[in-house]
């Protein structure tokens, strides 16, 4: 029972893994990328779904769920419920047509949740991905900023660069470094219509603290 029980909390793991590093849409392939069975790798992707460990976007892409989201924002420090966010990310993402995500910034931005954008030559931002600052991030205030990212390479070496415009919503409470932003992105040329996403960010900050209320 043991062995059987490690086995599958471990099959979770990887397929929560996968999720959150790769654009996957079936439990076929889930099965394919971590070679497991099929049947069994169906039942349990049904139940992660069920468990709302699993979601799915608008284009039935699988998605990392509320309740791994939730878990997270708490470890970080974050008081805020994890199902408020999705719906702001995709309002912004909705307004801009570029990508917008909810992140973790300090020495790096580590992406949440993600809208991936309309416009073309969008950046192909996952969930879990962590970004290199070429600058140092903003001091805590609630007015708009921007940032140039290096997406990291396997190696270490810098791959494309990343403009990103974003605001402060938060600070975490188990660290002074630590905020969460929401913003849009863009990669190897710089964003466009910057008033108007200024104008977009600001309103976002507005809900995000009419939710608190």
């Amino acid at each position: 029972m043991t062995n059987w029980s490690d086995e599958s909390v471990r099959r979770f793991c990887d397929i929560l893994a996968l999720v959150g590093n790769e654009q996957v849409r079936t439990a076929y392939d889930v099965a394919n990328r971590l070679k497991l069975p099929l049947s069994s790798t169906y039942l349990i992707i049904s139940k992660l779904e069920r468990l709302s460990c699993l979601a799915r976007d608008e284009n039935g892409y699988l998605l990392v769920g509320m309740r791994p989201l939730q878990m997270a924002l708490d470890m970080m420090g974050f008081e805020v419920a994890a199902h408020r966010l999705a719906p702001l990310v995709r309002h912004l993402r909705d307004h801009c047509s570029e990508t917008a995500f909810m992140a973790s910034l300090d020495e790096a931005l580590t992406v949440g949740t993600v809208a991936l954008g309309y416009r073309p030559g969008y950046l192909a931002m996952q969930p879990a991905q962590t970004y290199r600052l070429q600058s140092p991030a903003p001091a805590w205030n609630k007015e708009v900023f921007q940032l140039q990212l290096s997406d990291t390479a396997p190696y270490g070496d810098y791959q494309q660069t990343v403009y990103m415009m974003g605001i402060q919503l938060q600070r975490a409470r188990n660290s002074t470094a630590r905020r969460l932003v929401m913003g849009v992105a863009r990669a190897e040329e710089p964003l466009r219509d910057l008033d108007f996403i200024t104008h977009r960010l600001n309103g976002i900050r507005i809900l995000f603290d009419k939710q608190r209320d």
